[in-house]
């Protein structure tokens, strides 16, 4: 592993912050996307259009750990304020499903799809690859606890409808993102 690839320590305090913006970052995600995409739900916790799905996966593949425990407490926000807040083991294990589909996803990119650690050289290809693959790991591990716990009635057409949303919201996260990077590089001072 080559100097760059390598993590850097982050104290304790600094990760607690950074996990507890990611949990606030993607309560507000949610809020936003139902007050500008309500009318794209398909069914309960189930949408053609999820942005925080791409704050899942952003999260996630930038911050590894600490951004699936961010996550992980914001869905658990979500599930206990906009589901039912007396579900505990069902809103415990579908806020652990949030953070960890995309914890898998980038597991599983990296260590067999070769993806850099470090996201170096990550292309357009491959964030389609990526995105692909966690919307689709994000919506079967979803419907799957779904389904087995009697919330969805229709698993292939929930999970298809999920894989939808988390792709389209992953791939307008990811493109905003990218578009942010670059805009920020042309605007930054050249250095010598």
């Amino acid at each position: 592993m080559s100097l760059a690839e390598q993590p850097q320590k982050i104290s304790v305090e600094t990760q607690a912050i950074i996990v507890l913006l990611c949990a606030a970052a993607y309560f507000c995600a949610y809020e936003l996307n139902i007050y500008l995409f309500n009318w794209l739900e398909f069914s309960h916790g189930v949408n053609w259009l999820y942005i925080p799905s791409g704050l899942r996966l952003l999260f996630v593949l930038i911050l590894v750990h600490t951004g699936a425990l961010g996550i992980t407490l914001g869905s658990l926000a979500v599930q206990y304020i906009y589901g039912s807040p007396d579900a505990h083991i069902f809103n415990l294990v579908t806020a652990m499903i949030s953070g960890g589909a995309p914890y898998l996803s980038r597991y599983i990119a990296v260590h067999f799809f070769k993806l850099s650690p470090v996201l170096t050289g990550l292309t357009s290809k491959g964030f389609f690859k990526i995105s692909v693959l966690f919307a689709v790991t994000n919506a079967l591990l979803h419907n799957v606890w779904f389904f087995w716990c009697g919330q969805t009635e229709n698993f292939i057409a929930n999970a298809f409808a999920m894989f939808v949303g988390d792709w389209f919201g992953s791939v307008l996260v990811l493109a905003f993102a990218s578009f942010t990077i670059q805009i920020y590089k042309l605007l930054s001072p050249m250095r010598p």
